[in-house]
């Protein structure tokens, strides 16, 4: 399916020229993301605490982290 974005659980998005396949979740307190390319030349995994556990606002760390290892 060309069209599919998901499969056995992962999810995919393209940035730029590359794919990346993975699978995030998170819980009060804390976000996780394992992901890489199919070939695996880019990898990334992380967990990172809250600053307030309570709070259904993304931390931003998230994003500073992700945007390093795309580069």
């Amino acid at each position: 399916l060309p069209d599919a974005t998901r499969s056995a659980g992962l999810e995919y998005e393209k940035v730029g020229d590359q794919v990346f396949w993975g699978k995030s979740g998170s819980r009060y307190g804390y976000s996780a993301l394992m992901g890489g390319t199919r070939d695996l030349s880019r990898t990334l995994v992380y967990s990172v605490n809250a600053t307030d556990a309570k709070s259904a606002a993304r931390n931003p760390v998230l994003d500073a982290i992700t945007a390093a290892a795309l580069k």
